[in-house]
Protein backbone atom coordinates (compact mmCIF):
# COMPACT_ATOMS: atom_id res chain seq x y z
CA UNK A 1 0.00 0.00 0.00
CA UNK A 2 1.55 3.21 -0.86
CA UNK A 3 0.83 7.02 0.62
CA UNK A 4 -1.98 7.63 -2.29
CA UNK A 5 -4.01 4.52 -1.68
CA UNK A 6 -3.68 5.04 2.01
CA UNK A 7 -4.86 8.69 2.39
CA UNK A 8 -7.96 7.32 0.03
CA UNK A 9 -8.70 4.72 2.96
CA UNK A 10 -8.69 7.42 5.48
CA UNK A 11 -11.45 9.38 3.34
CA UNK A 12 -13.20 5.85 3.08
CA UNK A 13 -13.03 5.43 6.66
CA UNK A 14 -11.52 1.92 6.51
CA UNK A 15 -9.24 1.44 9.11
CA UNK A 16 -6.06 0.12 7.89
CA UNK A 17 -2.82 1.60 8.14
CA UNK A 18 0.49 0.96 6.43
CA UNK A 19 3.11 -0.97 7.40
CA UNK A 20 5.98 1.22 5.55
CA UNK A 21 4.79 4.23 7.35
CA UNK A 22 7.19 4.47 10.47
CA UNK A 23 10.09 2.64 8.10
CA UNK A 24 10.02 5.70 5.82
CA UNK A 25 10.60 8.26 8.61
CA UNK A 26 14.09 9.67 9.62
CA UNK A 27 15.32 7.87 12.89
CA UNK A 28 14.18 9.45 15.84
CA UNK A 29 16.36 11.83 17.88
CA UNK A 30 17.97 9.67 21.26
CA UNK A 31 18.95 12.37 23.86
CA UNK A 32 22.27 12.01 24.78
CA UNK A 33 22.90 11.45 28.55
CA UNK A 34 23.56 15.30 29.69
CA UNK A 35 27.10 16.22 31.50
CA UNK A 36 26.23 15.98 35.50
CA UNK A 37 27.34 20.24 35.62
CA UNK A 38 24.57 20.66 33.29
CA UNK A 39 22.10 18.90 34.33
CA UNK A 40 22.54 20.70 38.04
CA UNK A 41 22.70 24.14 36.51
CA UNK A 42 19.90 23.91 34.68
CA UNK A 43 18.00 22.59 38.31
CA UNK A 44 19.24 25.35 39.75
CA UNK A 45 18.22 28.15 37.06
CA UNK A 46 14.33 26.61 37.03
CA UNK A 47 14.71 26.68 40.96
CA UNK A 48 16.41 30.51 40.94
CA UNK A 49 13.79 32.04 38.16
CA UNK A 50 10.85 30.15 40.74
CA UNK A 51 12.07 31.84 44.39
CA UNK A 52 12.76 35.08 42.81
CA UNK A 53 9.39 35.71 41.68
CA UNK A 54 9.03 35.87 45.46
CA UNK A 55 11.14 38.45 46.12
CA UNK A 56 9.05 41.47 47.12
CA UNK A 57 7.90 43.68 44.83
CA UNK A 58 10.11 46.94 45.70
CA UNK A 59 13.25 44.94 45.63
CA UNK A 60 12.73 42.30 42.92
CA UNK A 61 14.16 44.12 40.24
CA UNK A 62 17.63 45.15 42.29
CA UNK A 63 17.74 41.56 43.66
CA UNK A 64 15.39 39.04 41.25
CA UNK A 65 16.67 40.08 37.89
CA UNK A 66 19.73 40.35 38.29
CA UNK A 67 19.98 36.89 40.29
CA UNK A 68 17.79 34.86 37.12
CA UNK A 69 20.06 36.67 34.33
CA UNK A 70 23.53 35.08 37.10
CA UNK A 71 21.77 31.89 36.39
CA UNK A 72 20.91 32.16 32.70
CA UNK A 73 24.35 33.38 32.11
CA UNK A 74 25.81 30.64 34.39
CA UNK A 75 23.61 28.35 32.14
CA UNK A 76 25.00 29.44 29.02
CA UNK A 77 28.93 29.65 30.82
CA UNK A 78 28.22 26.08 30.87
CA UNK A 79 27.19 25.20 27.37
CA UNK A 80 30.60 27.75 26.19
CA UNK A 81 32.56 25.72 27.70
CA UNK A 82 30.57 22.13 26.85
CA UNK A 83 30.89 22.99 23.28
CA UNK A 84 34.68 24.91 23.37
CA UNK A 85 37.93 22.51 22.08
CA UNK A 86 39.85 21.35 25.18
CA UNK A 87 42.06 24.58 25.82
CA UNK A 88 42.35 27.90 26.44
CA UNK A 89 38.24 29.11 25.30
CA UNK A 90 37.40 26.53 27.15
CA UNK A 91 39.24 27.95 30.59
CA UNK A 92 38.16 30.99 30.06
CA UNK A 93 34.50 29.80 30.02
CA UNK A 94 35.13 28.10 33.34
CA UNK A 95 36.70 30.97 35.13
CA UNK A 96 33.63 33.00 33.82
CA UNK A 97 31.39 30.33 35.43
CA UNK A 98 33.55 30.16 38.57
CA UNK A 99 32.83 33.65 38.86
CA UNK A 100 29.15 33.66 38.15
CA UNK A 101 28.58 31.16 40.55
CA UNK A 102 30.37 33.04 43.69
CA UNK A 103 28.41 35.95 42.52
CA UNK A 104 24.93 34.03 42.88
CA UNK A 105 25.93 32.56 46.22
CA UNK A 106 26.88 36.20 47.48
CA UNK A 107 23.40 37.91 46.35
CA UNK A 108 21.18 34.42 47.56
CA UNK A 109 23.54 34.87 51.07
CA UNK A 110 21.87 38.52 51.24
CA UNK A 111 18.21 37.44 49.92
CA UNK A 112 18.36 35.22 52.86
CA UNK A 113 19.41 37.66 55.14
CA UNK A 114 16.32 39.98 54.59
CA UNK A 115 14.00 36.55 55.41
CA UNK A 116 12.92 36.44 51.51
CA UNK A 117 13.64 32.66 51.47
CA UNK A 118 13.68 30.30 54.40
CA UNK A 119 16.76 28.93 56.14
CA UNK A 120 16.20 25.62 54.78
CA UNK A 121 15.89 27.29 50.78
CA UNK A 122 19.33 28.66 51.51
CA UNK A 123 21.12 25.75 51.88
CA UNK A 124 19.67 23.46 49.53
CA UNK A 125 20.42 26.94 46.97
CA UNK A 126 24.14 26.88 48.52
CA UNK A 127 24.45 23.02 48.37
CA UNK A 128 23.72 22.95 45.18
CA UNK A 129 26.22 26.25 43.87
CA UNK A 130 28.83 23.94 46.15
CA UNK A 131 28.61 20.83 44.27
CA UNK A 132 28.57 22.72 40.81
CA UNK A 133 31.75 24.74 41.79
CA UNK A 134 33.21 21.78 42.68
CA UNK A 135 32.77 20.16 39.66
CA UNK A 136 33.95 23.57 37.74
CA UNK A 137 36.74 23.70 40.10
CA UNK A 138 37.81 19.73 39.37
CA UNK A 139 37.24 20.84 35.40
CA UNK A 140 39.85 23.87 35.47
CA UNK A 141 42.47 21.36 37.35
CA UNK A 142 41.72 18.90 35.26
CA UNK A 143 42.90 21.42 32.60
CA UNK A 144 39.87 21.53 30.90
CA UNK A 145 39.67 18.27 29.21
CA UNK A 146 36.32 16.44 28.93
CA UNK A 147 33.30 17.39 31.23
CA UNK A 148 33.08 16.33 34.71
Amino acid sequence: MDFDSWSLTLETGERSEPKFFYSNMATPYVPQKEPPLYTVLMELTGWTLDRTADIPKNARFTFGQRMDNLSLDALSATVRALRSPAGSARQTALRELDLLLEQLRVLWRLVAQRRWISQQQLLHVQGRLEEAGRMVGGWMKKGAGTAP
